[in-house]
């Protein structure tokens, strides 16, 4: 099993977005995927009651419990657990990060959002973990901000993601309703930008990206 931890600092960075889309990828591409919910505000438990199904195992979870609810996944058979964490919580950011296999810190290309990320970032080599940046919320026209973020971060030697994740109104239509914007839309962009982002993820996890393998390359 590969444990992949969504973290920021900064709320409103689409970590939950980040960990959903992800978790419908996985499943969609045969795989057993759980989600587990540290954020007291249970978005993404908010996103499973909508969705009404039962396909994607999403349950909230105190992070003094994470080392346990891991290891009873993987005796389950689960092949990937997506673990969401709040905005503000250093304490819950680590007990997640010191559980990773990976680690992605989504970001808005904006100054008070990149600040917050170093905090993250510096958390995750901290604990030894690869890590790397997806800029999210970008708009669909990139301005100096996007490509100025991408050169700044390299310049430091941070991993940036190549799949950049873009405002696109398909993510919060999808989300009203408990879908993915995979199923909202599988010929949009938004969806298109969700499996080349599963793919990425599948490559630094060093795990297989299932049945999408294929649909990917």
């Amino acid at each position: 099993m590969k444990t992949l931890v969504i973290a920021s600092q900064k709320g409103g960075v689409a970590k939950t977005t980040t960990a959903t889309e992800l978790a419908y990828a996985a499943k969609s591409a045969g795989l057993a995927v759980a989600v587990l919910d540290t954020d007291p505000q249970a978005t993404s438990c908010f996103w499973a009651a909508a969705r009404g199904q039962d396909d994607i195992a999403i349950s909230p979870v105190f992070p003094a419990l994470l080392p346990s609810r891991i290891k009873a996944l993987e005796s389950a058979g689960c092949d990937l657990a997506i673990i969401d964490t709040p905005a503000v919580s250093k304490d819950t950011a680590s007990a997640a990060i010191q559980l990773a296999d990976f680690v992605i810190i989504p970001t808005k290309p904006a100054a008070f959002d990149l600040r917050s990320m170093l905090e993250t970032i510096a958390q995750a080599r901290a604990l030894e973990k690869p890590y790397a940046i997806v800029l999210t919320l970008c708009p669909a026209l990139h301005g100096v901000e996007v490509m100025a973020t991408m050169t700044r971060m390299a310049e430091l030697h941070h991993e940036i993601c190549p799949v950049l994740m873009h405002h696109y109104i398909a993510y919060p239509r999808a989300q009203k309703h408990g879908l993915s914007v995979q199923e909202l839309d599988p010929a949009g962009k938004a969806a298109a930008e969700v499996r080349q982002l599963y793919a990425y993820t599948c490559r630094r996890l060093d795990m297989s990206a299932g049945a999408s393998d294929s649909a990917a390359a």
